[in-house]
Parts: structure tokens; C-alpha cells; sequence
């Protein structure tokens, strides 16, 4: 893409969509696979149901970053090497899961 085509784009609103949109936490916890485990009925994990009302924001974070601190035994993977505002996103999501 040109220069000229991009500067455009810009000015017309299509570069900012383009470039910076912002992560869906909803979209982020499928594409992990977290209602893999985590489901409604009996899984492996403890469902997702009403993670908001039982953790908060915080604790939430230590969940997706360092599972093990919570549960010693938990199979989960570590999502720490996502990106700041991915984290962010899928925190503000499960808080919404009351």
C-alpha cells in the first residue's frame, strides 16, 4: 500500500479501524479455548459461570497469568505472554460473567 493510498484511508476513518481495534474479550476466550475446559456442565475445570460475582478483576488476572498461584494443580496454561490490553480485555469480559 502506498503512502498516499494509506494517508487516505486515514482520513476517510478506514486506517484507524484497520489498525487499531481494540481486542473483544468474548472473541479472545474462544479463540484460547477456554470454554473447552471451562464449560457449563461438567469439564474438567470449574465453569465460567459467575466468575465475575466469585473473583475480582484482580484476582481474575493472576488467574490468566499465573494459574498455578491459585490452583497448585491446574492444568491451565498461562496466558502472561498476551498483550497488555488483550489481558485487559479478557479480565473486563469475565468480570461481566456474573
Amino acid at each position: 500500500m502506498t503512502l498516499g493510498l494509506w494517508a487516505g484511508l486515514c482520513l476517510a476513518g478506514w486506517g484507524s479501524a484497520l489498525w487499531a481495534q481494540e481486542p473483544q474479550g468474548a472473541d479472545l476466550a474462544q479463540r484460547l479455548g477456554c470454554f473447552a475446559c471451562h464449560t457449563r456442565q461438567d469439564g474438567p475445570a470449574a465453569s465460567l459461570d459467575g466468575v465475575g460475582a466469585r473473583l475480582a478483576p484482580r484476582e481474575l488476572q493472576q488467574a490468566i497469568t499465573f494459574p498455578r498461584q491459585l490452583h497448585p494443580r491446574a492444568k491451565m496454561p498461562s496466558y502472561a505472554y498476551l498483550p497488555p490490553r488483550e489481558q485487559e480485555a479478557l479480565v473486563d469480559y469475565l468480570s461481566t460473567l456474573k
